[in-house]
């Protein structure tokens, strides 16, 4: 099996894509998209169901649509590391 770039719950970075409009989206990883056929160029590669703040541009039938969540896959996604996670952002001290 092949090592994903992220997983459900990370941010990550578009890094490349079909839309150049959308490289350089950041958006969070939400889970595996119910249909790992859902993007032509990517048929038998991991495709994720992500969400961005705001909308990605997706080509659908020939149209450009635009959709703040929809699949995304694997291979155009860096995860954004160095981000604190809820263990270490707590300061509280234990007595």
């Amino acid at each position: 099996m092949t090592k994903l770039n992220c997983k459900p719950g990370d941010l990550a970075v578009v890094i490349t894509a079909h839309n150049p409009e959308n490289i350089g989206t950041i958006l969070r990883v939400i889970k595996k998209h119910h249909n790992q056929d859902a993007l032509v160029d990517f048929k038998g590669s991991h495709i994720w169901l992500a969400e961005a703040p705001r909308p990605m541009a997706y080509t659908v039938g020939g149209k450009l649509v635009m959709r703040r969540k929809g699949a995304v896959p694997d291979a155009i996604l860096r995860r954004l590391r160095g981000l604190p996670t809820p263990d270490a952002t707590n300061t509280s001290e234990k007595k």
